[in-house]
Order: structure tokens, then C-alpha cells, then sequence
């Protein structure tokens, strides 16, 4: 028996590879679904069994990204805020290919947008406390929502200032910049 949950997702892959490979000369906006198809050998059926649109298809992209983001850190397991931006930076610095293609396709802010719920998304990956249950969790977030969107759009938006920079600041350079920011 064939373990389908693992072919699901390499197709997936597949299908988001062949976007970004077409993105490296096209437009985002100008990218067909037939092209999509094309690039990545399957049929249009195919690509549509797996995704509605190409927005669907960046979505899954980052959250892929976000899983890579949320493993790097949990298994460094942090102990203060500025080695988690370090972890943060160092990541994305290893990842900056993709970072520089989405901001040379004009749609790094499309990540910006789901950047938010990502992190909740990672937070959760990551057991955000191992003291709060999922209950109590949920609640910490609902009560703190604000500061917590507050918190990440300005995180992400350094970000995106940080990886057009040249020269780009060190991963720890960017860790001691967010730690000032923060206070601490």
C-alpha cells in the first residue's frame, strides 16, 4: 500500500516548485494555471485537485516555510527573546533565496499578509507554553491578539526591510537590533 499523504504532498511541492521556478521570469500576475501544469508535468486537473489558485499555492508555500521556521526553533529551544531573534534571522538568512524571490516577484507582501496567522500557526508547533493547555492558550491569545498582531506585523516588516538591505546585517546584529527594540 502506498503511502498517499506523502505522494499528496510531493505534488504539492511540485506544483508550488514549478510557480516559483516560472517566477524567475513572468510576472506573478501574468502565471496561467496551464503554465503552472505545464512546468511541473502534470495535467491542469491535476493542479486544481491540489490547489484553487495560485494564491492557495503561495499559502501552502509559506507555511512550508513556516514548519521549517518553527522546527529551526524548536529544536534550539530558545531561552530569552534575543536567541530567538538570532534563531529567527539565522533561519531566514539560510532562506533568503526565496525571501529575495518573493520580493523580486513584488509579492513578499503576500507573506507579510498571512505572516500573522502563520505565527499562530508556528506558536502552536512550537507549544508556545508548556504550562497552558490548548485552552488556555486559545484564551492567551484571544486576550492578547492586539499586542500579539501588533508584535509580529512590526517583526515582519523588519524583515522585509532587512533582506533588501545590502549589506544585510548579521543574523546577530539583527537579534541585538529586535532585542533594543523590544527593551530588553
Amino acid at each position: 500500500m502506498r503511502d498517499t499523504s506523502k505522494r499528496l504532498e510531493k505534488t504539492r511541492e511540485k506544483i508550488t516548485d514549478a510557480l516559483f521556478s516560472l517566477l524567475e521570469s513572468s510576472r506573478y500576475e501574468e502565471i496561467t494555471i496551464s503554465e503552472i501544469a505545464y512546468e511541473a508535468d502534470l495535467t491542469r486537473n491535476t493542479v486544481y485537485r491540489h490547489f484553487d489558485n495560485k494564491d492557495e499555492m503561495l499559502r501552502y508555500s509559506f507555511e512550508r516555510y513556516i514548519g521549517l521556521l518553527s522546527d529551526h526553533i524548536s529544536s534550539h529551544a530558545p531561552k530569552d527573546y534575543s536567541e530567538l531573534c538570532l534563531l529567527y534571522f539565522s533561519f531566514w538568512e539560510e532562506h533568503m533565496d526565496y525571501l529575495l524571490m518573493l520580493r523580486r516577484a513584488d509579492i513578499l507582501y503576500k507573506f507579510g499578509r498571512e505572516f500573522e496567522s502563520l505565527v499562530h500557526l508556528m506558536a502552536g508547533r512550537v507549544k508556545h507554553s508548556d504550562t497552558m493547555d490548548e485552552t488556555q492558550y486559545k484564551k492567551y491569545l484571544q486576550k492578547y491578539r492586539y499586542h500579539f498582531a501588533y508584535r509580529t506585523s512590526g517583526f515582519w516588516k523588519v524583515t522585509e526591510i532587512w533582506c533588501g538591505e545590502d549589506p544585510r546585517p548579521s543574523p546577530q546584529k539583527m537579534a541585538d537590533i529586535m532585542s533594543d527594540i523590544a527593551g530588553n
